[in-house]
């Protein structure tokens, strides 16, 4: 039977499919630069996610690319790719990435010994400059867009959410209650929609939140509004990567239960 969507072997599929996906990818190369943006992803998970939902020679797009790992992942995999990022400081931080590294067999190198990091990073209102792109055009959209409203937090050592432009009032990072981050998410999903060939994927990484003492799983109600635009949620797979994994903190210890939330949702949608 002939693979239609990406270059996997049935076996590869098939592993694939489960939907707890535990990780153990250690610090990249280029991590001492990533690492000042909260939310940023290895590399090699990204390639990993890239692979199972394109072929090679595909066009992938991040709307929301921060520091560059999708575009990394992507070109890792060999696919073309292309990321927007709202905040200067991030597309500033890919670009030193640029310039500094190359890539090897394995990942991003130091120097130039591999192939030349070329995936452009756009940099803007995501809502403004997807506009700009004519409908099918990408082969697949995976990003992981800002994790709900108010993402500035009230103490030093939490890097969750450093992740925003403070600055910008575009950032949906910067949303005043979750009511309007699902506005601006249906107008991105309305987007991504019309930029995707039929039965292609958008791919998103979400964190639930916890929020005046209750549990949002901020995954779902994402899904949920995706399902609105008109895609269908084809499934979630559970990702926690143990290398990286920060030590719990003493939430309410002896008083009331308050999770630690160490996973992400990988949320699957498909046009159909």
């Amino acid at each position: 039977m002939e693979n239609e969507l990406n270059d996997l072997s049935g076996s590869e599929w098939l592993y694939w499919t489960g939907t707890l996906y535990p990780t153990n990818y250690p610090p990249d190369p280029t991590h001492a630069l990533r690492k000042v943006h909260g939310a940023m992803k290895p590399p090699g998970l990204m390639a990993e996610i890239v692979s199972f939902f394109t072929k090679k020679g595909e066009l992938v797009l991040d709307p929301f690319a921060g520091v560059g790992g999708t575009l990394l992942g992507a070109q890792m995999a060999g696919r073309r790719a292309v990321g927007i990022e709202l905040n200067p400081a991030w597309v500033a931080v890919y670009r030193r990435i640029q310039g500094e590294f190359s890539l090897g067999e394995q990942g991003p190198v130091r120097g130039g010994a591999g192939r030349p990091i070329t995936a452009p990073m756009l940099t803007g209102d995501c809502l403004e400059l997807l506009a700009r792109f004519p409908a099918g055009h990408f082969a697949a959209i995976i990003t992981d867009p800002p994790y709900g409203c108010k993402h500035r937090v009230g103490f030093k050592k939490e890097t969750n959410f450093a992740m925003f432009n403070p600055k910008a009032r575009e950032d949906f990072g910067n949303a005043q209650d979750f009511a309007e981050y699902y506005v601006l998410m249906e107008r991105f999903g309305r987007e991504a929609y019309r930029l995707l060939p039929k039965g292609r994927y958008l791919v998103m990484l979400i964190g639930d939140r916890y929020q005046k003492g209750e549990y949002l799983p901020l995954g779902v109600r994402v899904a949920e509004v995706m399902q609105r635009v008109g895609f269908r949620w084809k499934g979630t797979r559970i990702w926690w990567n143990q290398a990286t994994q920060r030590p719990l903190r003493p939430y309410a210890v002896k008083r009331c239960f308050i999770p630690n939330i160490q996973h992400q949702n990988l949320i699957i949608l498909r046009k159909e």
